[in-house]
């Protein structure tokens, strides 16, 4: 092509590459012959729209030869030039082969169309021919293989016929992946129809599409690695318009998922995906710690960035914060991302139903109209719409948008109420001007608009002030024209509440320049900070132009001092002290010269000794501007210098203070010219180019890109030619010598020597650079399009034409052409890059070529559900079938063409299958809202709520979770509260059932009082409580529950209270029942009385029983109390000490005192010699125990004579390990001695046991003490595990076993018996030892 060719848009067009599943369970023949017919239809397509491929097709093609065999050789060439289609295609001639599938998205064209006729087959009768001769080589049908045979030469030598072929055509295009009847499969319906070859013949495959973005570096070796992994086939095809790349993934469906997911996570590239939130659900989504947050992450293997609480975006007003919203960031994958941000989503539509509306169209006049006189206004709104909270910004606000927070529904209709009344307030208020000073407005405003808020609470009017960069003066205030005259008197009292007073600095001294000084001085006393000291003395407030006015001012007006103050007296004072400054700085007292920028650092010298010089020697203060653009550099003299303070003749003073700045100013020229470290450097540089490098981001960018330091970066200066006038050549700028005039092509770069080095060197370098892209960029061409297609191949607002130049750095220039004709674009740029752009646009106006519009109708409730949050929904079907859907909400630009929609019609543009399946899945998707979106609204009674929600909303939790629904409870009104359910009809329903249940308990529970008598308070409670919890378990109730069914709590007072009122509160029937229980056993007690029974003080122990079981049992078996006196008191009192009190009822104290009488044994004493005593007596002692065991007689002693003490000579202790024995006779001593034992039991038995003792006294055998020396450490051995190992050795030998206590060193243990007995214990003692040890 020609640099200036013209290229006129063909018609549309599209190249097909046919394509069918194909089992692997044919024979390799049928196979074989399938492959090459699939093969030769895809060539014979090439060739026919050879001329328009190279703007069409997203891969370079390699034609395939026109017969229909298959050459090894130009499989091996393709397989080398493309990685990924050469696979497939050399794998064509396997057995295993299933052919391979390239796309072309059916957006991208409509039918091809050839100008010449080209002798071709057509691809589909190929193909269809290919696939049945396929099938009958598989079937073994003769006659069918037979048929198919014949015909197939046939085809072949058919003759060339110029055919248009349509792509909406469903039998030669079928759908990806299914056969062509197969209804387009979306998320939410199942697929219908009849299945495609592949699934007929094996049902085991699927097929999957994948759209990615595309990825820039070759992805061929990346996609080879995950079929050898997931032993699929995947087939890759580019949209160079769209940048996106379709994946087809086929083989087993788990293989296909597994692929699916490399193939997102590696050839997706990572993209960055921020989403809004509201606020309230940021704990719900970090979970707890950061567990759902973490696993929404693993799941989807992206990033999620939550913002920490103080990064909140946060607005005013806002119920539960539904207003201040969070940005959530995910960096993933496409899919991860998608994933991920529609987890996140799912996540916040549990969270809350609720919704919030910012209305950002009411004018800001009518806000305060709408809030009205003592907020009348508003709370009428507010009370009209109870579900819904009302919020307005304050006058001053730069957020004017009136938040709204309820119901979703209930939202949308206080936002039209609140637009109405504002409108309505808007046409019935009047509106009347005053005139106010400007200085005196902001009094009227107030701080942060407290002024304007009291004057909108006091009189429902809103008070209109012109911004400070207005020149107007003038205070609109409007509202109802009966509060108009106390709107306006308010405003005069705020307006003049504070005393200002103003100072023209350039009328203080009568000069030539009188701005200028002004100027000078103000820049002084600014960097002196002069001001803020008056201001801290006088307690007033001065308002002084900051230095960035004063260094542009022009005029007086500019340069004005007010004074403010509540106090007339400070502010004269005030006044006073600031003209005082000024009449001390004289103009002879500023000089100023004028030097660059770069030059700055070269007079100020290292850490600013040359000015710190300067003040010390000359008291001459030296100003440089804080812009670095900046050249003026001002000297002032402060009036300290004794040379010249101790002249008195004024002009003499004057001569010499201007002699002194002279100086100052000459000794400035004399370091600039002889400093050697700056140096100047020109470079010729084109205009064009310095247009570009004199913006100021441009210039610090060079500087970087040059390598110079940041220290140096003021050190450098660029002056360039193209933007030098003629009056800067004869100023009085202080230049160095050598300086040249500029020509308009020079750039001067000067400064440091070294900075100014890398700074020309990096502009050679960068015109070099803009030569060689001006010679790059200078291919041209150009296009005609049709003009009704112009608006759309421009974009909105251009953005078509943007893209194109950002991405392919090309220039686009449109020219509109006359009425009826078509429009030219012109593109220059590389020859590459123009093509590319040629290509793009004709496949673009082909695609607009085949636009269709159709509109659906659905209820226009379900339209928010069908756009998704944030629009998510709907642009991805925009996005899978590139159309554009548009709602009647929606706030999109519409052409004048577009039909006007009604409130329940959607408008869907784009081509025609697009249009279709987004209708297919719009519908489904309504169909599924419809169902799952069931709502269900009730109330319950407030005073419920805190059950229903549950301890920190546990119990609310679970029904959600079990009924997998939202639920929303309103705020408590007149004793009830809205419940809102959201979800399925089935799950709404049970949820319902479940807060109803909860409910119904709840009404069942009751609350009542009892007067108790509190001296039976103790009794009724229990030790622990143990009654009370008795009380409710024989009514039925639990006593572990606090709330519902079974649940009774019984509250008695405390003591301190002084009341007998007992409550009880919980389920009815128990309530009843135990208070009904209560009201008997008080009635008991007051029939109760108390008797005694005359006891033995010596049986008492007896009848009490170890641990005071007996005792127990017989008060349980009476329902008594059974009282024994205890020894203190029997000791202390004058009573019976055998007396035992009895309380109850009269019959079960009599039935008691009876039944404790029968257990009163008879008594018998015997008097035993003391060394039987030891022996035999004793409570673990033998005879003791068969007295007890033989004839249940209980033995005890009244009375023991004392033995006399025997030492004992453990002399012979010593650390030997050999045990040694010391035998005694235990009764030696104690001839004479005795010990009175009582006997207790029945009289028969009484006789018996004495008979028993008197034989054992006169047929006992000599005893023996045998003293054992054993290691304190085996002590434990012999007692054994809770004194087990003892006790067995004194029941098998009856012998007495004493160990010392732990802590005791004794070695000694000693055994009492007879000599065999003892002899048998110390061999059992050993045995222990040793079988320990």
């Amino acid at each position: 092509m020609s640099a200036s060719s013209e290229t006129t848009l063909p018609s549309s067009f599209h190249v097909p590459v046919f394509r069918r599943e194909m089992s692997e369970d044919l024979s390799p023949a049928a196979q074989f012959a399938a492959a090459a017919a699939a093969e030769a239809a895809s060539a014979s397509a090439t060739v026919a729209s050879a001329e328009v491929v190279e703007a069409v097709a997203p891969e370079p093609v390699v034609p395939a030869p026109l017969d229909h065999s298959l050459d090894q050789s130009a499989a091996d060439k393709k397989s080398a030039a493309d990685p990924i289609s050469g696979t497939a295609y050399a794998a064509a001639a396997r057995p295993d082969y299933t052919p391979a599938e390239e796309t072309v998205p059916d957006s991208e064209a409509d039918e091809v169309h050839h100008e010449t006729p080209v002798a071709h087959v057509s691809a589909a009768a190929v193909f269809e021919s290919a696939v049945d001769s396929a099938v009958a080589s598989t079937s073994g049908n003769d006659s069918d293989r037979g048929e198919t045979g014949s015909q197939q030469p046939a085809l072949q030598k058919q003759p060339a016929v110029a055919k248009v072929i349509s792509l909406a055509d469903e039998e030669l295009f079928p759908a990806l992946g299914s056969s062509n009847k197969t209804t387009t499969s979306t998320a939410w319906g199942a697929r219908t129809g009849p299945q495609s070859i592949a699934d007929k013949v094996r049902q085991n495959r699927s097929t999957e599409v994948v759209d990615l973005p595309m990825m820039s570096e070759p992805i061929g070796e990346a996609v080879r690695k995950i079929m050898e992994r997931t032993k699929t086939r995947i087939e890759v095809s580019h949209n160079r318009g769209l940048k996106t790349s379709t994946y087809l993934v086929s083989g087993k469906p788990e293989a296909v998922a597994k692929a699916r997911r490399e193939i997102c996570s590696k050839l997706s590239p990572q993209i960055t995906h921020v989403i809004q939130v509201p606020a309230l659900a940021r704990a719900q989504i970090a979970g707890v710690r950061g567990r759902t947050l973490l696993g929404i992450q693993a799941q989807t293997h992206t990033t999620i960035t939550l913002p920490k609480r103080g990064n909140i975006v946060a607005a005013k007003g806002g119920e539960d914060g539904l207003l201040e919203t969070l940005d959530v960031s995910i960096t993933g994958d496409q899919g991860g991302v998608v994933a991920a941000a529609a987890q996140i989503e799912a996540i916040v539509d549990k969270r809350t139903t609720r919704r919030a509306i910012r209305v950002t169209d009411v004018p800001r006049d009518a806000i305060a109209l709408l809030v009205g006189k003592d907020g009348a206004t508003l709370q009428a709104l507010q009370q009209a719409h109870p579900l819904v909270q009302i919020t307005v910004p304050g006058p001053v606000d730069s957020d004017q948008a009136i938040g709204l927070v309820g119901e979703r529904d209930a939202v949308q209709t206080a936002a039209t109420a609140v637009r109405d009344t504002a409108q309505k307030l808007m046409q019935s208020s009047q509106t009347v001007t005053v005139t106010v000073p400007k200085r005196q407005h902001r009094f009227v405003v107030g701080p942060n608009g407290q002024a304007l808020a009291e004057i909108a609470r006091a009189t429902g009017c809103s008070v209109s002030v012109p911004s400070p960069r207005s020149a107007s003066d003038q205070v609109i205030v409007r509202g109802p024209e009966a509060n108009l005259v106390q709107a306006l008197g308010l405003v005069m009292a705020k307006a003049n509440s504070v005393t200002v007073e103003t100072i023209d600095p350039c009328s203080i001294h009568a000069c030539t320049h009188p701005v200028l000084y002004a100027r000078r001085a103000l820049q002084y006393l600014h960097d002196r900070n002069r001001f803020r000291r008056i201001e801290a003395e006088h307690g007033v407030t001065l308002r002084v132009p900051s230095v960035d006015v004063v260094s542009q001012a022009q005029t007086t007006e500019k340069l004005l001092i007010e004074i403010e103050g509540r106090d007339a007296r400070t502010v004269t004072l005030a006044h006073e002290a600031v003209t005082q400054l000024f009449a001390a700085l004289p103009p002879f007292h500023f000089n100023s010269i004028d030097v660059e920028p770069h030059l700055h650092a070269l007079l100020i010298g290292r850490d600013g000794s040359n000015i710190a010089r300067l003040q010390a020697a000359r008291s001459v203060y030296v100003l440089f501007p804080h812009d670095a653009t900046s050249r003026d550099v001002l000297v002032v003299y402060e009036g300290f210098n004794p040379d010249i303070d101790i002249i008195t003749d004024a002009a003499a003073r004057e001569r010499a203070t201007r002699e002194l700045l002279r100086k100052t100013l000459e000794e400035f020229r004399t370091t600039i010219q002889s400093d050697a470290s700056v140096t100047t450097q020109l470079v010729a540089v084109p205009t064009e180019l310095q247009l570009q490098l004199s913006k100021p981001d441009a210039s610090a960018a060079l500087l970087h890109a040059a390598g110079v330091s940041k220290s140096d970066v003021s050190r450098v200066a660029l002056r360039f030619g193209s933007a030098v006038d003629a009056a800067d050549h004869g100023s009085t700028r202080v230049h160095r010598r050598g300086d040249k005039q500029l020509a308009e092509t020079d750039v001067e770069v000067k400064g440091l020597a070294s900075a100014v080095k890398l700074v020309a060197a990096e502009l050679r370098k960068r015109v070099t650079a803009a030569a060689d892209y001006e010679r790059l960029h200078s291919y041209r061409d150009q296009i005609t399009v049709p003009r009704a297609l112009l608006a759309r191949i421009i974009g909105r607002g251009g953005e078509n034409i943007r893209r194109i130049r950002s991405e392919h750095d090309v220039t686009v220039d449109v020219t509109d052409g006359a009425a009826g004709a078509p429009s030219l674009v012109k593109l220059q740029g590389t020859r590459e890059d123009v093509t590319a752009v040629v290509g793009e646009l004709n496949e673009l106006a082909a695609r607009m070529a085949d636009q269709v519009s159709e509109i659906v109708n659905v209820p226009a409730r379900l339209h928010r559900s069908l756009i998704g949050t944030g629009g998510k929904y709907v642009r991805r079907l925009e996005e899978k079938y590139a159309v554009s859907v548009q709602f009647p909400s929606s706030r999109r630009e519409s052409s004048d063409d577009d039909p006007q929609l009604t409130p329940d019609q959607i408008l869907i543009r784009g081509g025609r299958k697009g249009v279709e399946s987004t209708k297919v899945e719009l519908l489904e998707l309504a169909a599924y809202e419809t169902e799952h979106n069931h709502t269900v609204r009730f109330t319950i009674p407030s005073v419920y709520l805190p059950h229903v929600v549950g301890k920190a909303g546990s119990r609310i939790g679970e029904i959600k979770d079990e009924s997998n629904t939202r639920i929303d409870l309103g705020d408590p009104k007149d004793g009830v509260v809205e419940a809102v359910i959201v979800g399925t009809v089935a799950g709404t329903k049970l949820a319902r059932e479940a807060i109803e249940t909860i409910v119904t308990e709840q009404q069942s529970q009751i609350e009542t009082t009892l007067s108790v008598p509190v001296k039976y308070h103790r009794v009724l409670i229990g030790s622990g409580g143990s009654h009370v919890r008795e009380l409710v378990q024989q009514a039925g109730g639990d006593p572990d529950i606090m709330s519902g069914a079974g649940a009774c709590r019984v509250n008695f007072p405390r003591a301190s209270e002084n009341t007998d009122q007992v409550k009880l509160k919980g389920d009815s029937k128990v309530v009843e029942a135990v208070k009904k229980r209560i009201v008997e056993l008080v009635a008991e007690r007051e029939r109760m009385t108390t008797i005694t029974v005359s006891i033995p003080v010596t049986q008492h122990a007896f009848i009490i029983g170890r641990g005071g079981s007996h005792l127990k049992e017989m008060q349980e078996k009476h329902s008594v109390e059974i009282h024994f006196r205890s020894k203190a008191n029997r000791a202390s009192d004058s009573e019976d000490p055998n007396s035992v009190r009895i309380t109850g009822l009269p019959e079960n104290c009599d039935a008691c005192k009876t039944a404790l009488q029968a257990l009163v044994r008879d008594e018998k004493s015997i008097s035993v010699p003391l060394a039987l005593h030891q022996r035999f007596g004793g409570r673990n002692g033998p005879l003791w125990r068969r007295l007890r065991n033989a004839f249940d007689v209980q033995v005890d002693t009244a009375r023991i004579d004392k033995a006399p003490v025997q030492k004992v000579d453990e002399s012979n202790d010593s650390s030997d390990d050999s045990a040694t024995v010391v035998y005694r006779d235990p009764a030696a001593g104690l001839s004479g001695l005795t010990a009175e034992w009582i006997l207790r039991g029945e009289e028969a038995k009484l006789a018996k046991a004495v008979d028993l003792i008197n034989s054992e006294i006169e047929n006992a055998e000599p005893g023996v003490e045998a003293r054992i020396r054993i290691d304190p450490r085996f002590h434990r051995h012999i007692i054994g595990k809770q004194g087990a190992t003892i006790a067995k050795i004194r029941a098998a030998t009856e012998c007495e076993i004493a160990v010392p206590k732990r802590g005791n060193n004794s070695h000694w243990v000693s055994v009492t018996g007879t000599r065999a007995n003892v002899d048998l214990a110390m061999e059992l003692i050993d045995e222990a030892i040793e079988e320990r040890d």
